[in-house]
């Protein structure tokens, strides 16, 4: 139904089911899907990557009634941190 709608709304006086053009202009990809091509989609999985490792470690030190100033580095405070205020400032 969406591929109609595009094609009247590009061909208004075309009375056809739809064109290849019409059909195919609606699809795109992800940059994850092209990394070789976007340097920006390895940088992003990275971060998100590196995100997924601070999150389960903000999540423990949260469990254990400490707050951490923020979920990036949050793994690094876990492992180095040896007191609470180290913990809580984000200063190792």
């Amino acid at each position: 139904m969406g591929r109609t709608l595009k094609h009247r709304e590009k061909h208004p006086g075309l009375d056809v089911d739809g064109c290849f053009a019409c059909r195919v202009a609606g699809v795109s990809f992800a940059a994850a899907a092209t990394p070789n091509r976007r340097a920006e989609a390895d940088r992003i999985n990275r971060t998100e990557s590196q995100w997924d490792r601070d999150m389960a470690s903000y999540k423990r030190l949260r469990k254990d009634g400490l707050q951490p100033p923020k979920i990036d580095g949050a793994r690094d405070l876990e492992t180095k941190a040896t007191d609470r205020v180290q913990v809580e400032t984000g200063m190792l």
